[in-house]
């Protein structure tokens, strides 16, 4: 777990590795939390328990990334843009913070947005095929309409993240933690949530056939959206009382 940690904090500040404030406040972070977990550890918690009480003491990303005080010019990299309407294919959107920012209705196949910040960015009716999203920030991000047949997610951060009417078959997420997040109509056939951890996460109206939720936590709320569907929650384990 000490790995995965390390990667997750990595992925806050993926995008200001060349910011020597956000190197030290990454390193302060990764040694609070890991002290965190180790306490966690002690008073009886199991791994996946102790790991995601950790990275939720974190609070509010965009908070903790106010606190490096970077200069306009640094500021000037997460303004909103628009890359909607464009054929994108095999881009190359690694380590930039475009926050606000639309893709929407481009062809964005094979495009890597790996180690890059995202939040609040929309993605409508967009042809995200083997796309890569890597160490990759989500929060409050729109997935609406679009295909991602084949895409990579990996260590991300979901935090009220919406995938609506997508194509996420087959995909993997195993490992990944989610929190608030929503899947709405959306084709999550034989989807892998394999040891996830799952808070507060609404599914509504998916087609979840043979999607594998085997070794997941999850508090009792997800639990219910999932148990009306035809899916197989006898391995997962379901957290009470804020554990």
């Amino acid at each position: 777990m000490n790995e995965q940690l390390k990667a997750y904090v990595h992925t806050i500040f993926a995008p200001y590795q060349h910011v020597k404030s956000a190197n030290e406040l990454e390193e302060e972070l990764l040694q609070n939390l890991l002290e965190k977990y180790n306490d966690h550890k002690q008073n009886g918690y199991n791994d996946q328990e102790a790991y995601q009480m950790s990275i939720e003491s974190i609070g509010d990303v965009s908070e903790l990334i106010d606190t490096l005080n970077l200069p306009y010019d640094e500021l000037e990299r997460t303004i909103q843009m628009n890359f909607s309407k464009q054929r994108l294919t095999e881009s190359d959107f690694q380590s930039v913070s475009v926050h606000d920012s639309k893709f929407n209705y481009s062809n964005l196949r094979r495009s890597n947005f790996s180690n890059s910040d995202l939040k609040n960015s929309t993605f409508k009716g967009s042809n995200l095929t083997e796309c890569i999203f890597e160490n990759v920030n989500l929060t409050k991000a729109l997935f609406s309409n679009s295909n991602l047949n084949k895409a990579t997610f990996n260590n991300c951060i979901y935090n009220r993240t919406h995938f609506k009417r997508c194509n996420l078959s087959c995909l993997i997420f195993d490992g990944e933690t989610f929190n608030q997040t929503i899947f709405e109509s959306s084709t999550l056939k034989r989807t892998s949530f394999r040891n996830t951890t799952l808070k507060n996460v609404q599914f509504r109206a998916n087609d979840l056939k043979k999607a594998d939720f085997n070794g997941s936590t999850m508090d009792q709320l997800t639990y219910n959206f999932l148990k009306g569907s035809d899916v197989d929650l006898s391995n997962v384990t379901i957290r009470k009382g804020g554990r």
